[in-house]
């Protein structure tokens, strides 16, 4: 920068940006650091360089123009810093949450081909063998018929439920604790006792917030429900003064945090989410405990 500023007053043409502003951007989308704390740095950098500048100038005999131009070239060679770095974290971003879609999507290919798939191949053999056994063996023919029936019972229920996650809304639901009650009620297996607790004014979050906490939390869900075999889900949600606290907690058999990034749990993909709003995520879970996972999320009163 202070190469920009002696360019500028020696007439001289100035150089090219380096690449650490974009290195810098990449950096603090990482850490969740938002453009309006670099603007803040680079307005105290400015303050603090300026004056070191104005006397340098006056050492070696600058005059008032030559002040106004190191001025000038000081704040256009931190403001294009800032702007070449602010590019940088959007298009970080960007392709976090073009990876975070291609998640989702893969895990609903996942579930088609997995369940829906083998439940459709399973109904074909058992119509094959109906009609294998309708000439010599009418009662087993009846019996194949009927399971047949069955497992496509079963994949359209599957398809349903992933239709109805594709359309999934909680604003259009009518917010959080409806959206999440609704996918409780309509997935979790006879027996399994659950509940949504909201605590504060969850109308009062963005909706862009409310969203993405609703993509997290019915993921988690999701997660005991098929992976753990609990006898108990619960969701507690906490709007508080610009911080929105979420829990998700199951009795269910747990499972070992160091095996869960193969384990198609999708954690690696919440905690994306949430890190993209500037928030945090954690998981805690043991073999035969339970399994308890926490996003913190802040947010801003467009009031």
């Amino acid at each position: 920068m202070l190469t920009d500023v002696e360019a500028a007053v020696t007439s001289c043409p100035e150089a090219e940006l380096p690449p650490l502003a974009t290195e810098i951007g990449v950096n603090r989308a990482v850490h969740a650091i938002h453009p309006v704390e670099s603007v803040k740095a680079a307005t105290a950098l400015f303050d603090v360089a300026l004056p070191v500048v104005a006397d340098e100038l006056r050492r070696h005999g600058g005059t008032d123009a030559d002040l106004v131009k190191a001025s000038k070239a000081l704040h256009r060679s931190i403001m294009s810093r800032i702007a070449q770095g602010s590019i940088a974290y959007a298009s970080y971003l960007l392709k976090k949450v073009t990876s975070s879609h291609e998640d989702e999507r893969h895990r609903i290919a996942r579930e088609l081909h997995d369940r829906v798939a083998h439940s459709v191949g399973n109904a074909l053999q058992h119509l094959q063998l109906h009609d294998a056994y309708l000439a010599n063996d009418p009662a087993r023919a009846q019996a194949k018929l009927k399971l047949g029936q069955d497992v496509l019972h079963d994949a359209f229920d599957v398809i349903r439920h992933l239709a109805t996650e594709l359309r999934a809304s909680a604003v259009m639901a009518g917010g959080l604790q409806v959206a999440l009650s609704d996918y409780l009620d309509a997935h979790a297996p006879f027996g399994v006792v659950h509940n949504v607790v909201v605590e504060g004014d969850v109308l009062s979050l963005p909706g862009e917030v409310v969203e993405e906490l609703y993509l997290v939390l019915r993921e988690a869900a999701r997660n005991a429900l098929l992976h753990a075999a609990p006898q108990s889900v619960d969701i507690q949600i906490t709007v508080g003064e610009n911080l929105v606290r979420a829990r998700v907690r199951d009795d269910g058999r747990g499972f070992d945090l160091d095996q869960a990034a193969s384990s198609g749990m999708g954690l690696d993909s919440m905690r994306e989410r949430v890190e993209l709003l500037g928030g945090t995520f954690a998981a805690a879970s043991s073999i035969g405990v339970g399994t308890t996972v926490m996003v913190t999320l802040p947010w801003l009163d467009a009031a």
